[in-house]
């Protein structure tokens, strides 16, 4: 499916253009549209589409330089000028920003048709050859084999910060900068897929030339970024991985992601990425596809008193930083007590441990009652008859630990950015009726990037940022039109649409019928 986007200033040029995609035969959607370059801009970095159709000459932000902005974040987007202005300087500009098509209005349903068509098959004929770069670009396999070698030496030999400088240079590799980023990727396929998969992710990354990465044979992939700009460093990461994610994909690559903390030494590099390549392990199984900040790990907060046992503050910190395979060295550690010969001594860690236990469900499930949770667990295990004899006291608590932690590991992408997804929520509710709100705005308001906000966004709600606020206004106009008689042109410009035909295109798609069918069924007498 090629999903397509429209942006024309002119309301009835857009709708016919509207209105010809839609009827498109073949595997094509249309999937928005915007009345100026800068809505269409925050629009497409939520919707990611796969062909953009635009005018040149547009209010606030201009065909060209939306074109430019788009180019940089999708670079696999096919792009198709419809413009009535023909002149040679516009033609030559378009074709140095790597526009595909050039139609002039008054376009013609066939040779829109016939335009689509076309930049679907290049679309679809990268993807089989799983190439991104021009027909003949030459790799030097050799400098590349160097490169990962060096990646390689980087990234997990140790080896001193002139040695690698040195070899950086003779590989003409610029790594001297204030800031260093790394991401490590899990890419989970078939093993008859798996050459395909790493050609793609080699010839993609060469096509983005920024990015040093190194690609195991494993699957693991560790890209490394270096800027002069901090946040600007961030926001690009988040660009490479959106496009990365985007393009493995349609090759069906479940793509597990941790990016790693933000340094400013090159000496720091392997530290940062071997503490995000360890969290990588622990996630790749659980929270698989998705793609997580090492920043943003959550903490489960120790509100119990202070125990006399092992099983203390110091030990749910081990505890929330441990993965499943990890636990019974955890437990061995604080088991090697002598206190642990008395039988009441066991039966009280093993009270200790329970309440460990039902404290981290309990945070890991929001509505659930903690009394019933302890009830539960209570009435499954035998916590007295346990403590009897070391090697049982050991499997229970062993059990009730493990418990615990796969209820964290299963809940806690959910409840990463609850602070931040609900600050969000909250602002969207009070002003959705604002026909300037955006996923930029609202990425501001809550202290991210768009980038960054609209991929936690999305995973965390289940839901992309504009299915979110479309829902909202779709339920303010229903209430509107079925509690009062209101103008459809004034309900649409209540709920944040300066366009009443916009608004009924977005109402009907949604709900299935058109507003006038719905105050039809469902309206009361005023």
């Amino acid at each position: 499916m090629y999903q397509i986007f429209v942006v024309e200033d002119e309301l009835l040029i857009r709708q016919s253009i509207r209105n010809m995609v839609e009827n498109l035969p073949g595997p094509y959607a249309f999937c928005g549209e915007a009345s100026d370059g800068e809505m269409a801009l925050s629009m497409m970095q939520d919707l990611m589409p796969d062909i953009l159709l635009t005018d040149i000459r547009m209010p606030f932000l201009d065909g060209f330089e939306l074109i430019r902005h788009v180019k940089a974040m999708m670079p696999w987007l096919k792009i198709i000028i419809i413009s009535g202005f023909g002149e040679f300087e516009s033609a030559q500009k378009a074709i140095s920003l790597g526009v595909d098509l050039y139609l002039l209005k008054p376009i013609r349903s066939a040779e829109l048709t016939q335009a689509i068509e076309k930049v679907a098959g290049e679309i679809e004929k990268s993807r089989s050859q799983n190439q991104l770069l021009p027909a003949g670009y030459d790799k030097d396999e050799v400098h590349n084999a160097l490169t990962q070698h060096f990646m390689q030496q980087l990234l997990y030999s140790g080896a001193d910060t002139g040695v690698l400088l040195e070899r950086a240079r003779a590989l003409d590799l610029d790594i001297v900068s204030p800031w260093y980023q790394g991401a490590l990727f899990n890419l989970e396929c078939e093993k008859q897929q798996q050459q395909t998969v790493f050609s793609t992710v080699r010839n993609l990354l060469s096509s983005l030339e920024k990015p040093l990465y190194h690609l195991s044979e494993s699957g693991r992939l560790t890209l490394l970024l270096c800027a002069n700009d901090r946040a600007a460093l961030s926001e690009e990461m988040y660009r490479i991985i959106n496009i990365i994610r985007h393009e493995l994909n349609h090759l069906g690559v479940v793509v597990t992601t941790v990016v790693g903390s933000v340094v400013e030494r090159v000496s720091a590099i392997r530290d940062a990425c071997n503490a995000a390549g360890d969290i990588l392990k622990k996630v790749q199984t659980v929270s698989a596809g998705q793609v997580i900040d090492i920043n943003d790990t959550a903490q489960i907060t120790a509100e119990i008193a202070t125990f006399s046992s092992p099983f203390d503050d110091q030990f749910r910190l081990r505890l929330q930083q441990t993965s499943l395979d990890d636990l019974p060295a955890l437990l061995d550690d604080c088991l090697d007590h002598s206190q642990f010969s008395s039988m009441l001594m066991r039966y009280d860690a093993l009270i200790d441990i329970l309440k460990i236990t039902v404290q981290i469900i309990s945070k890991a499930t929001p509505g659930a009652d903690s009394k019933d949770i302890a009830a539960k667990l209570s009435s499954q295990h035998d916590l007295f008859a346990a403590s009897a004899r070391k090697d049982s006291f050991r499997q229970l608590a062993l059990e009730l630990l493990q418990e615990a932690v796969s209820q964290r590991q299963e809940s806690s992408h959910n409840f990463r950015h609850s602070h931040v997804i609900n600050r969000a929520m909250e602002y969207v509710a009070q002003h959705f009726c604002d026909p300037n709100i955006s996923l930029i705005a609202v990425a501001k308001h809550v202290g991210m990037s768009s980038a960054h906000f609209s991929m936690i966004f999305s995973q965390t709600v289940g839901k992309s940022f504009i299915s979110h606020l479309t829902g909202l206004r779709i339920e303010r106009a229903k209430e509107l039109l079925s509690t009062t008689d209101m103008l459809l042109s004034n309900i649409a410009m209540e709920i944040g649409y300066n366009e009443p035909n916009y608004f009924s295109h977005v109402f009907r798609k949604n709900v299935g019928m058109t507003p006038k069918e719905y105050r039809a069924q469902y309206g009361q007498t005023v």
